[in-house]
C-alpha cells in the first residue's frame, strides 16, 4: 500500500482539471480564463523582448567589438550586484505583503520609498568605493574611471525599479509589468542608435547613457502607475514586518543576483575584457531561453505568493512539468543552431562565445525549474531555507570559478554556473518535497492528461472570446 506522501504526489497528477473548475472569487483562486489571457499577452511580450534584444546585442557586438563588450557587461553588472547588496530582502517582501495584504498598499509604498532613498544613498557610496578597486579589470584598472557618476547613480535607480516593479507585480497588474518589460529591452536600442548614429557618441559612452536612461525611465512610469497607493504613508508596524520578511530572505535575493552575475566579476579580474565580451554574449544568448518560463511564471506571480497552499499543491507541480519539457527542447534547440545564430547576429569575431553558451544550457534548464519552485517556497513563508540553498550554490560557484577558470576559461566559468543551478535546483525541490509529497516524476513528466487539460480550457476560451465578440 502506497504512503500518504506517494499518494499525494499520484493525486497531483490529476489535479489540474480543478484548476479552471474553480469557482471561488477570493483573489488566490486561479481565473483560468484570465490566466490564459495574461499568459498569451506575457508571452507574446516575451518573443518581441527576444526580437529586441537580439537586435540590440547583435548591433552593439559588432559596433564595441568584444572587448569594449565586455567593459559594458561589467559596468552593468556592478550596480546590479552592490543594489543586490543592499537590497535587504525588500524585493522579496514587497511581493509577499503585497500579495496578502491589498489594502495596505498605502503603506507598503510608503515605507518601501523611505528605504529605498536611505539604503541608495548609502549603496550610492559603495558603488564609488568599488569603482576604484584596482583589480576588476586585468590590465586595465583606469577602464571604469570615466563612468563613475552613471554607476553611482544607476545603483539607486536599479533599487527603485526591482522593488517598484515586485509591488506592481503583487497586485496582478501583468500588463503594466509587460510594458516596462518591453521599455527595457526597446528602449536602449532606440537611445543607443540616436546616441551612437545621430549624435555621433563613441560606441561604449552611448551604451553605457542609453542603460542609464532606460533604467530611469522605468522608474518614473512605474512610480506614475503606483498613484492609487498614493499619498504614500509610513507606518512603523509596516515596516517591521517588512524588515523581518525581508532579513529572512534578504540572502535569497542577494546570493541568487551574485549567482548569475559574480562570474563576470571573475573573468574581467583573470581574464580580461575580451575573454569578457565572448561570456558576456553566451550569457545574453542563453538567459533569451529564461524569457519562456518568465512569461508562464508571471501571471502566477501574485498567486504563487499568496496564502493558498493547496492550490498551489496542485498548480505548481503542472507548470513544472511544462516549463521542464519546454526549456529542454529550447536548449537543444539553442545547442544546434546557437554557433550559426551567433556567427550571423554577432560576427565571426564572437564565435568563441558558441562554447560556453552550450556549457551554460543544462544549467538554464536548472534554472528555470528552481525559479518557479522558488517562488512557492517564499509563499510557504520559507525564505530563510531559500536563502541558504542560494548560498551554498553561490559559495560553490566562487570555488569552481577559482578552479576552473585557469584550467578551461570561460568555459570553465560556464561550467561551474551549469553545476551550481543544479545543485539549487536538487536541494530546492528536496525541499519542497519535504513540504507536499510530491515526487520528482510529478514535477518532470508531462502526461497525456496535461495535454488535454491545456486543449481543453484552450478550446473553452477561444469559444468564450468568440462569443463575446
Amino acid at each position: 500500500m502506497p504512503d500518504k506522501k506517494e499518494k499525494a504526489s499520484q493525486d497531483k497528477i490529476v489535479d489540474p482539471n480543478t484548476i479552471a473548475s474553480s469557482t471561488d472569487n477570493r483573489s488566490s483562486t486561479i481565473d483560468a480564463d484570465k490566466l490564459i489571457s495574461q499568459i498569451g499577452q506575457s508571452f507574446v511580450t516575451k518573443i518581441l523582448m527576444i526580437l529586441l534584444r537580439l537586435v540590440r546585442n547583435a548591433i552593439l557586438a559588432r559596433v564595441l567589438g568584444p572587448a569594449d563588450r565586455g567593459l559594458f557587461a561589467l559596468i552593468g553588472a556592478i550596480p546590479d550586484l552592490i543594489m543586490s547588496i543592499g537590497n535587504m530582502g525588500y524585493s522579496n517582501s514587497v511581493a509577499y505583503y503585497g500579495s496578502r495584504n491589498k489594502n495596505k498598499m498605502g503603506a507598503l509604498v510608503g515605507s518601501t520609498l523611505l528605504f529605498c532613498l536611505s539604503m541608495g544613498s548609502f549603496l550610492a557610496f559603495v558603488a564609488y568605493l568599488v569603482i576604484h578597486t584596482p583589480w576588476l579589470v586585468k590590465g586595465q584598472d583606469q577602464a571604469l574611471i570615466p563612468f563613475t557618476w552613471l554607476i553611482v547613480f544607476l545603483v539607486p535607480i536599479l533599487l527603485f525599479k526591482f522593488i517598484n516593479i515586485n509591488l506592481l507585480t503583487s497586485q496582478n497588474w501583468v500588463g503594466k509589468v509587460n510594458t516596462l518589460s518591453l521599455m527595457e529591452s526597446g528602449l536602449p536600442l532606440i537611445l543607443f542608435l540616436l546616441l551612437w548614429w545621430v549624435f555621433d557618441m563613441p560606441g561604449i559612452n552611448a551604451a553605457v547613457y542609453s542603460l542609464f536612461g532606460t533604467m530611469t525611465a522605468i522608474v518614473i512610469v512605474s512610480l506614475f502607475w503606483m498613484r492609487p497607493f498614493f499619498p504614500p504613508r509610513f507606518e512603523w508596524a509596516t515596516q517591521k514586518q517588512l524588515a523581518h520578511y525581508g532579513v529572512r530572505g534578504h540572502f535569497d535575493t542577494l546570493f541568487q543576483k551574485l549567482l548569475l552575475r559574480v562570474d563576470f566579476v571573475f573573468v574581467g579580474a583573470m581574464l580580461g575584457t575580451e575573454a569578457l565580451g565572448y561570456y558576456a554574449m553566451a550569457t545574453a544568448a542563453a538567459e533569451l531561453l529564461l524569457t519562456i518560463p518568465t512569461s508562464i511564471t508571471l501571471p502566477l506571480f501574485s498567486f504563487l505568493m499568496g496564502d493558498n497552499d493547496q492550490e498551489k499543491e496542485k498548480v505548481t507541480p503542472l507548470v513544472l512539468r511544462l516549463i521542464v519539457n519546454i526549456m529542454i527542447v529550447c536548449s537543444i534547440g539553442m545547442a544546434i543552431l546557437g554557433q550559426w545564430l551567433i556567427l550571423i547576429l554577432f560576427g565571426r569575431d564572437y564565435l568563441p562565445a558558441y562554447e560556453p553558451l552550450v556549457c551554460l544550457l543544462p544549467g538554464i534548464v536548472f534554472l528555470s525549474y528552481a525559479s518557479l519552485i522558488r517562488l512557492d517556497m517564499l509563499g510557504k513563508n520559507r525564505p530563510g531555507t531559500v536563502s541558504i540553498i542560494s548560498g551554498s550554490a553561490f559559495f560553490l560557484n566562487m570555488i569552481l570559478n577559482v578552479i576552473f577558470i585557469p584550467i578551461w576559461g570561460i568555459n570553465g566559468t560556464a561550467i561551474a554556473s551549469s553545476i551550481c543551478y543544479g545543485i539549487a535546483a536538487v536541494f530546492l525541490f528536496r525541499e519542497y518535497r519535504q513540504i507536499t509529497g510530491t515526487s520528482a516524476l510529478v514535477t518532470c513528466l508531462v502526461t497525456p492528461q496535461d495535454i488535454r487539460w491545456i486543449v481543453t480550457i484552450s478550446k473553452d476560451y477561444i469559444n468564450k472570446k468568440k462569443a463575446q465578440s
